[in-house]
């Protein structure tokens, strides 16, 4: 974990040097363009504020299995990583879940926040998630447990698999999103039938 908040630091330092470095260049006199107005609600997507830590703008993490081996990749508007309870939330998240270094998920979503004790995932905000093999699904809200390796998601759950759509109020899904279980006003669509 050590290893993950060095380099979390070291690429926030090069993504604020580069920054400055490029903003010297274009020279534009020390002119800056109006910061645009943003509101608390746009840039919290979980409740709970971060005590202790640092923030990074646009930039990358990278969260290995328990056993060492590449796990997820993440890219972010913002990652803010509080020290004290090592943890980190993550602001516009579009991820890659990998499978013995193949690339086997993508997944998109407002807001996430990982507990890199646990390993734990909770994600938030229009989530998306794709398998290459195809089956996908799209929530509210969603969270990864690595001991079990599968999805829980809830909100809006739409679940496709090639033209077949099932839709419902909460799914469990495996990492290959192929075992699903939907529960709650259930309803399923296939041209098949």
């Amino acid at each position: 974990m050590a290893v993950i908040c060095v380099f979390i630091l070291i690429l926030g330092f090069g993504v604020y040097y580069a920054r400055l470095t490029q903003t010297d260049k274009e020279g534009n006199g020390g002119a800056e363009d109006p910061a645009p107005v943003v509101s608390e609600q746009e840039t919290r997507g979980f409740p709970e504020d971060l005590e202790s830590g640092i923030v990074l703008e646009e930039t990358r993490i990278t969260v290995p299995e328990p056993e060492g081996t590449l796990g997820w990749t993440f890219g972010a508007r913002a990652i803010e990583y509080d020290t004290d309870k090592n943890k980190a939330i993550l602001r516009e998240v579009e991820g890659v879940r990998f499978v013995e270094d193949k690339p086997q998920l993508e997944i998109h979503a407002g807001a996430l926040k990982i507990d890199f004790t646990t390993g734990m995932m909770d994600f938030e905000g229009n989530v998306r998630v794709r398998s290459d093999k195809g089956p996908g699904f799209s929530a509210a809200v969603a969270s990864w447990d690595p001991g079990t390796k599968r999805f829980k998601a809830s909100g809006s759950v739409l679940y496709e698999d090639g033209l077949s759509k099932i839709s419902g109020d909460e799914l469990e899904v495996d990492v290959e999103l192929e075992i699903t279980h939907i529960k709650g006003n259930v309803r399923f669509r296939s041209p098949l039938f």
